[in-house]
């Protein structure tokens, strides 16, 4: 489980740019795995974002997953155990936050599974909402200047 001051975060995030949150928790990370899902806000807003769920389909359209596996496209989550510190990092690659609309705003939330367990047992960790700030000059050209 996570601390509780660290159950409930909000996200801001810059659009084109990479995006580092980490989770202390409070009980051992071996033996378990996380899963993170982004979705849109419920406004009946049918597109996730520039490319429906970051994938280039439709198959997805209001969610992405982010999963211990790297992927350069999206981001990863890492586990770590000190024996005394325990944390989970959220990393979200600038690949993927440049991808989301203007203003994107959605909900996030973390699931961890205890393969220690049978059957394995499954625990909504942290959760939050999540804010993209759009950028006036994502797509413009920078010229060196010498003065």
């Amino acid at each position: 489980m996570p601390e509780t001051t660290k159950t409930y975060a909000n996200m801001e995030i810059l659009q084109g740019a990479d995006y580092q949150m980490i989770l202390t928790l409070d009980a051992v990370t071996a033996n378990k795995s996380y899963l993170m899902t982004i979705r849109k806000d419920f406004t009946g807003d049918t597109s996730f974002g520039g490319m429906n769920g970051g994938d280039g389909t439709s198959s997805s359209p209001y969610r992405t997953e982010i999963y211990e596996t790297d992927d350069a496209s999206y981001g990863k989550l890492t586990s770590s155990d000190s024996g005394t510190t325990y944390i989970v990092t959220i990393d979200l690659y600038a690949a993927w936050t440049d991808t989301l609309d203007n203003g994107f705003d959605g909900k996030w939330e973390m699931i961890e599974e205890d393969t220690s367990t049978s059957p394995d047992s499954f625990t909504r960790i942290a959760q939050g909402d999540i804010y993209v700030n759009n950028s006036g000059t994502r797509h413009a050209s920078i010229i060196a200047r010498s003065d």
